[in-house]
């Protein structure tokens, strides 16, 4: 997604343009990294170039359960505050301190949002995605999607986490001596 800011560089800092941006397509080749987003951009001259205040809603977003591994669809909301740096000024020349990880504006006086897009949605994303907050799962023993069919090899108490400790402190009461193994 490029925006020309050539005017606003030309500007005094503190200027401002507001920008609405309707399914707009954000693409990273290296990464191959493809989006649209639909929102609101405030782009505000700064000292080293220009800062871009962004609110886009991006497509859904296809990621799979953390718990059944079925795919699902999520939706994703982006809120990021970036400044895009202009390597060299266009009226005084000078060239600013540019760090590794600063968004620059090209020669042609173009930024482009497709990579902060990418990075800000990387972490927006869930870290253990689940479709649904009931999604029970798959059944430990035979694999089945247990949100699709009942399993019959589950254990009768699997809905209570202490179900197995309990068992085991059951067994270990019945055994004669202090439990441990006889040699």
């Amino acid at each position: 997604m490029l925006i020309n800011v050539s005017t606003l560089l030309t500007e005094p800092v503190g200027h401002a343009r507001r920008l609405r941006a309707e399914r707009e397509r954000c693409w990273v080749p290296e990464e191959a990294f493809e989006q649209e987003v639909t929102g609101e951009l405030r782009l505000i001259r700064s000292e080293r170039g220009v800062l871009v205040m962004a609110t886009f809603d991006l497509a859904p977003v296809t990621l799979e359960c953390g718990r059944c591994l079925e795919p699902f669809q999520t939706p994703v909301h982006l809120d990021f505050d970036e400044e895009y740096v202009l390597p060299r000024d266009p009226v005084t020349g000078l060239t600013p301190e540019v760090d590794g990880d600063d968004f620059l504006i090209d020669e042609q006086r173009h930024l482009d949002l497709s990579e902060a897009v990418r990075q800000y949605e990387q972490s927006a994303l869930p870290l253990q995605p689940v479709c649904r907050p009931d999604c029970r799962g798959l059944c430990p023993t035979c694999g089945r999607n247990l949100n699709l069919e009942t399993c019959a090899c589950l254990p009768v108490g699997r809905n209570d986490p202490w179900s197995a400790l309990r068992s085991l402190a059951e067994r270990l009461q019945t055994e004669d001596g202090d439990g441990s193994p006889k040699a």
